[in-house]
Formats: C-alpha cells, sequence, structure tokens
C-alpha cells in the first residue's frame, strides 16, 4: 500500500494540526474528482509504508492528528486498521474520509472521527459508475452506523448541478437524518477525472443557497463550506 502525502493541514480535521495521507485506488468514477492520480493505483510518486511510519514518527510532536482519505481507504482493508493503531501509538487521533460503500469494516476502525461523503441520491450511485452490489442498503448501513456510533462525525456533498438536484434531496435527506453536521461543498472546476468537467461552471451562490434550504427544510443541519 502507498500513499500520497500532504505534511500539514489546519482544515481537513477539525480543530486539529494534521497530516493527511492519501491512499490509491477508488470503487466510485465521479467524473468531477479532483484526484485522478490515485484512481487507478499508478501514481509514481507515492511512498511507501515505511517511509509514512518514518515521516509520521518524526512529526509526531508537532501534529494533532492524521487524515487517511483518498482514492477510497477501505479498499484497503485490515491495512488501514493496522495503520490506525500505529498512528495511535504515537498518540495521534485519526480522521477517516470514505465513500461508504463498505459498511462492515467500519466498527472495527477504531478511527476518532470519521467523515462520509454523500455524492448524489442512492439510487443514482450507477452513474457514478459504482458496481458495488446492493450499494444503496450500503451507504443506508454506513451512515447509520456513524451517526449512531458516538463518534465525532461529518457527512459531505460535494454540489454539481448534475449530481444533486433539487429532487435528489429528500432521498440524500433520508439517509442523513440524525447526523451532527453536512457540509455542502460547490464544485470547483480544475484538474478532474473527466477532461471535460475540468472548465465546467461551478454552481451559483443561488444555486448553493437553495440546495442548503432544501436540507434544512429537511431537519439536516448542513451549511455551505
Amino acid at each position: 500500500m502507498r500513499f500520497g502525502l500532504q505534511k500539514t493541514t489546519l482544515l481537513d480535521f477539525p480543530g486539529r494540526v494534521a497530516a493527511v495521507l492519501f491512499t490509491e485506488g477508488c470503487n466510485l468514477r465521479c467524473p468531477y474528482c479532483h484526484n485522478p492520480d490515485l484512481i487507478g493505483g499508478g501514481n509514481d510518486g507515492l511512498l511507501d509504508r515505511g517511509e509514512i511510519s518514518a515521516f509520521l514518527k518524526k512529526r509526531a510532536p508537532v501534529l494533532g492528528g492524521v487524515v487517511i482519505t483518498g482514492g477510497e481507504p477501505l479498499l484497503h482493508g485490515d491495512r488501514i486498521g493496522d495503520l490506525i493503531e500505529e498512528i495511535h501509538r504515537l498518540d495521534l487521533k485519526v480522521k477517516i474520509d470514505t465513500n461508504g460503500l463498505f459498511p462492515d469494516l467500519l466498527p472495527a476502525l477504531q478511527a476518532d472521527f470519521i467523515a462520509m461523503d454523500l455524492k448524489t441520491a442512492p439510487s443514482r450511485y450507477g452513474e457514478l459508475g459504482c458496481k458495488t452490489p446492493d450499494y444503496e442498503a450500503k451507504l443506508r448501513r454506513s451512515a447509520r452506523w456513524i451517526i449512531e456510533s458516538g463518534l465525532e462525525h461529518q457527512f459531505r456533498t460535494t454540489v454539481c448541478e448534475e449530481f444533486v438536484r433539487e429532487n435528489d434531496i429528500v432521498e440524500m435527506a433520508g439517509i442523513l437524518k440524525g447526523c451532527r453536521e453536512h457540509r455542502l461543498t460547490p464544485f470547483r472546476p480544475g484538474i478532474t477525472l473527466s477532461p471535460e468537467w475540468e472548465r465546467k461552471a461551478p454552481p451559483s451562490d443561488e444555486y448553493m443557497q437553495r440546495i442548503e434550504e432544501l436540507f434544512i427544510n429537511e431537519e439536516i443541519p448542513s451549511y455551505r463550506a
């Protein structure tokens, strides 16, 4: 297992100075993904586990936590659990970012904070290249476990008009009932998995406000990032 590395962030782990580890591979193909080099697992600029361990040991005194993101970290199964144990031995907290398609792995992770991305209405995940069997049920199971776990958590949605439409909100809200917070981030053009998205316009402020209002009307504690 290899990793991309961001040495320091003040934004990705609420309340903590953190390093970010990016894992290879993902079981979705979101066209607007800003980490396309990680999707296929062919990036030559990544670090191996030993290099990551050495870095974390050196930096632990000035860090408060580590974010493990992707790609999709839970594709790597037990190896992510072992990594979390190693990070905890350095007296650092761990935040995991996940797409919610691996509900059976969540209880054993021992993460301190879980952020789950809800991309669109569960019934539309096939449009994101999802081939995971029973993906709608798995998304719901993951969300329910996270919400009921007592862990610090956050749900996140990247808002682009093609995948987050007004008629998707009720279905999405059904998964989010009871969550602590739901962050709405507007899609921004740039390097993306699908080249045609590189210059797509972001959603307007008016559209973002409307989507936020619709979630709040469904009693989901949503806010625009």
